[in-house]
């Protein structure tokens, strides 16, 4: 996932929570809304996912299996992945197989 993409604002994060529909899978919850800004993606870990080195080994593996959906997203929507505790014990290629998923159901996919 490249840096130009990424949410950073709170504001805009509470606006996906608050304004942006669900879809999720077993490990993940994907929130999408409209975007003025065009494609912006974040990334939720809570606490209970584990401790920092946990929590930020699934932010750098969710980030990694975003990469090469970045060009097939809908570029009109800002979305946040919230990732759910049972994450922390899945390899990467499990991973990419979740993220795919939840963007698949929730129609965001361009291909």
């Amino acid at each position: 996932m490249t840096k130009q993409i990424r949410l950073k604002r709170r504001a805009a994060f509470r606006y996906v929570f608050r304004k942006g529909d669900k879809s999720g899978a077993k490990d993940l919850t994907l929130l999408s809304a409209r975007s003025r800004e065009g494609l912006k993606i974040g990334l939720s870990v809570s606490k209970r996912v584990g401790n920092a080195v946990a929590r930020n080994r699934v932010k750098r593996l969710l980030r990694e299996a975003i990469r090469p959906l970045e060009s097939v997203l809908n570029k009109d929507y800002m979305y946040v992945i919230v990732a759910r505790p049972s994450i922390a014990e899945l390899g990467f290629a499990e991973v990419c197989e979740q993220v795919k998923l939840v963007f698949t159901r929730a129609g965001k996919l361009t291909c």
